[in-house]
Parts: C-alpha cells; structure tokens; sequence
C-alpha cells in the first residue's frame, strides 16, 4: 500500500506550518512579555483586594447570568459599552473584575486597551470562546489582559506564549436564556416536537469543509442549513421555540471545541447530533450518552444516523427531556459556569500571592450551584 502523493503533499504542508509556528514562538520576544505580565500582575495583587472576589463587571453576552454565590454582585454593562464614554464606568468600585467574552470587544480592541489604562486597579479576565478558530483576537487579547481563560484546549500552548496566567480551560455555557426563564416555559419544552432535524448555521467562508458538511445535509434535510445572524434578532421567547420544535439538533462546529449549540441543545431538552471526534474530548464527559455522533460518510445519507438520534428521544420520552433540562441548569449553564470560573480565579490569585507553584484547576465544566450544597461546603 503506498500513501497518496496528495495526502504526502497535505501532511507537509501542516508539517511546515507548524514548524514555522514553533519558530516565531520560540522568539525571546514572547519570553520578555511572560516575565513582564508576572512582574505587572504581582504588583496588582498586593493590594489583596482581589483575594476574594466581591464585584464584577459583565458585558452584554453575559447579561443574563445571576451570582450564585451571595458574596457576589454582578454589574451588567450596556451593549457596546466599549463604544461610548469610558469615563461613565468611573462610578465603578475601584477594585473590581471585568469578566468579558472576546466578543465582548471584537472591533473594540482599542477601546477595551483604553479602558485598562483608564482602570489600572481593577482585574481583567477574558473568557475566549473562540479560542479554537480565532487565533489573531486570542493573541491580542491574551497580551492585554491579567488572566486569560480559554473555552477549550486547542491552541492552548500557543496562546501561553501571550500570557502565562491562564485559567481554566472553562468550557462556554448556555447564556440564551437565564434559569428563570427555563423554567417558567416547561410548557413549551415538554410539548410535541417534530422528527425534522434543527440545524441552521452561520455560513463562514474560512471554514470550507464545514460549509460542504451544511451544504450536503441541507440535500436531505431543508432544516439544515445557511442562515444570518436574524437569530439574534429574535426575542428570547421565539428563539426557545424554535429550539423546542425538534427533537435532534445537528452540530457542524468550525473547527475543535464544543459550539454553545450542544449546550443549548441539551438545555432545552434535545438530542445533539456530533461529529465522532468529539467522542474523544473532555468536554463530552459531562453530557452522559444523551448525544449521537456522525462520521463524514454519514453526511452523505445522515437518514440512519436521524433515525437512531429520533429513537433515542423517543425512548425517554418527557422523562429524558426534564432529565437533560435539569442536568444542564445545574451544569451547563452560565450562572454555574462564572463561578466556577471566578473560584479558579480566586484560587490563582492565593497561588499566586503566595508564591505557591503547586496545584492544577483542570477543566472548568462541572459545579454543583445547589445553595445547600455550597454552604456545607
């Protein structure tokens, strides 16, 4: 058997590129930076303001999530806030944390680096959910800010280069709909739904082996498909029934780590249909044997793989769906995915206060926001 001169030709290239990575990352450069950000966080943290975390500042993709910790209080910032008059946070506690998605500051990236120099006391941490596809913004952000916390494994050593204060990686959440809300409309999670797959997706022209996946599902499915960012028009209400209407949601990720779809998917009581490699993930450890996976040739005629995902619904029934509902309130969503992310941060801040080399977080994905649970803790 002889490999194909194409596929010779294809593992060079990734070869090359990653040996031109490890070279740039192998700059001195980068060296200067990492002891320069110790120096600087080192510096912030003697005031030991941040040792327990009181107030902290979340922006608009964050706005529906509650502290679930009574010595917490959240600030919720307007949308765009990087766009206005920075001197309006002035009101702020001196010493607060700005929790901030990278989506949070996009095309805002001067703004947001203005806002540090206009706040020089206050902590900053960038959860990056895209940590996996948006290499240029992960980077950027990373070298601005006092923790940085990806969204998933990926990239990982790469974007430690930018900054050695690195928490988790804390896996993205449902941040669609608050808890309240979920559970004041189990009426229309509970109702009938139809054997149609959900899957409309953002098309992205740098992704082109995922828009083939969407394009050759849409030929046996209509229900996948291409869509624009309508979605986000749509009030909180129109969005959960849509999610609500199907039994089976088809996930086609852009590239690795696990989309907010799987999470809304199981929250609102489906059935999430994955690629195979995400079999071999941590983030799948938490969602139990409630998703069914693909192979690529299974995008050639997914009607078997639908089938099995349909009797997996079926055979549960409303027990299955209350079961994942429940299951992702407690560890899926937003609310219970913060303060796991600001517990790591309080512990990194001790480790590092006090000179402590020992110790590992591990993955942020599991935390038992039970009140009961907490204070016997």
């Amino acid at each position: 058997m002889q490999i194909p001169a194409e596929i010779v030709e294809r593992v060079n290239r990734i070869a090359q590129l990653q040996k031109d990575t490890h070279q740039v990352l192998g700059d001195r450069e980068l060296d200067s930076l990492a002891i320069g950000k110790s120096i600087a966080l080192r510096r912030k943290l003697e005031s030991g303001a941040f040792a327990k975390v009181e107030h902290v500042c979340l922006a608009h993709n964050l706005r529906h999530a509650v502290p679930v910790n009574p010595q917490r209080h959240y600030t919720h910032l307007p949308k765009d806030f990087l766009a206005g008059d920075l001197d309006d946070l002035a009101a702020l506690p001196d010493h607060c944390v700005y929790l901030l998605l990278n989506n949070d500051i996009g095309k805002y990236l001067p703004q947001y680096v203005e806002l540090q120099g206009k706040r020089p006391n206050s902590l900053f941490v960038i959860w990056d959910w895209d940590s996996q596809h948006w290499l240029t913004m992960s980077c950027m952000l990373a070298t601005t800010c006092d923790f940085y916390v990806p969204a998933a494994s990926e990239n990982l050593y790469t974007v430690s280069h930018f900054n050695p204060h690195l928490l988790g990686p804390a896996f993205a959440a449902v941040n669609q709909w608050s808890r309240r809300f979920i559970v004041d409309h189990m009426d229309v999670l509970l109702a009938a739904r139809s054997d149609e797959p959900f899957g409309p997706h953002v098309p992205y022209g740098d992704f082109a082996r995922r828009n083939r996946a969407v394009t050759t599902l849409n030929q046996t499915y209509r229900s996948i498909g291409f869509v624009d960012h309508g979605y986000q028009q749509k009030s909180d209400l129109d969005n959960l029934v849509e999610w609500a209407r199907h039994k089976t949601h088809w996930i086609i990720p852009v590239l690795g780590g696990v989309p907010i779809r799987v999470y809304n998917s199981l929250l609102t009581g489906g059935i999430p249909v994955m690629p195979s490699h995400y079999r071999h993930m941590p983030e799948v450890l938490v969602f139990d044997d409630s998703p069914v996976f693909y192979d690529v040739i299974d995008l050639v005629d997914p009607r078997e793989v639908q089938q099995q995902a349909n009797a997996r619904f079926d055979r549960d029934g409303a027990v299955g769906v209350a079961r994942r509902i429940g299951s992702a309130l407690e560890h899926q969503h937003i609310d219970g995915r913060c303060e796991a992310l600001l517990q790591s941060l309080e512990s990194a801040v001790r480790r590092i206060a006090g000179g402590d080399r020992a110790g590992s977080e591990g993955y942020l994905m599991n935390l038992d926001i039970n009140p009961a649970a907490r204070r016997n803790a």
